[in-house]
């Protein structure tokens, strides 16, 4: 019986993983600004959900999403590194642009990169749920726990102070 419901639970966590491991990443990237410490982030909160043993839990998401950010913050506490270079994330294949765009795209990529490090990790994470995910406020406010009219305020916020800095980083905005 003991070999059932661990095959059983083995299944139900490679569902959840399939369903919700790209979301719990953009969460999580929200959070460092660092790809390759969100994926670690994921892969650590799937791992003790594996090997959880605990009392049932009644939303998973929520669990998993308190694991990996109780995680990221143990790892920052360990490590005073800062944020990594994500260039490799930004190469497309294919393409035959002219690499003077190419390299101007690069520069306003990182620009915005390093102005969403700067920025408020609660203002951070509304702009990735929003703009990254698709997400519509009900959806962003149910994950974050609050009211969806307080999403649409802090993305307000969050959209107001971004351009600031990216002014101040000289990216022209339209």
């Amino acid at each position: 019986m003991s070999n059932q419901r661990s095959t059983d639970w083995s299944a139900d966590v490679e569902a959840v993983y399939k369903t919700e491991a790209r979301q719990l990443w953009a969460m999580f990237y929200a959070h460092c600004t660092d790809a390759d410490r969100a994926y670690d982030a994921v892969q650590e909160s799937f791992f003790r959900l594996q090997r959880y043993q605990g009392e049932p839990i009644r939303d998973v998401r929520a669990w998993l999403l308190r694991v990996g950010q109780n995680w990221l913050r143990d790892v920052a506490r360990s490590k005073s590194s800062g944020v990594r270079s994500t260039e490799h994330l930004d190469k497309m294949p294919g393409g035959t642009e002219e690499p003077s765009f190419i390299l101007a795209d690069r520069e306003t990529q990182q620009l915005v990169r390093d102005v969403l490090g700067r920025l408020r990790e609660d203002d951070r994470s509304v702009l990735i749920l929003r703009y990254g995910l698709g997400w519509a406020s009900n959806r962003i406010a149910a994950v974050l726990n609050i009211k969806s009219t307080a999403v649409d305020m802090r993305l307000s916020r969050a959209r107001k102070r971004m351009a600031e800095l990216l002014e101040e980083a000289g990216v022209p905005h339209d």
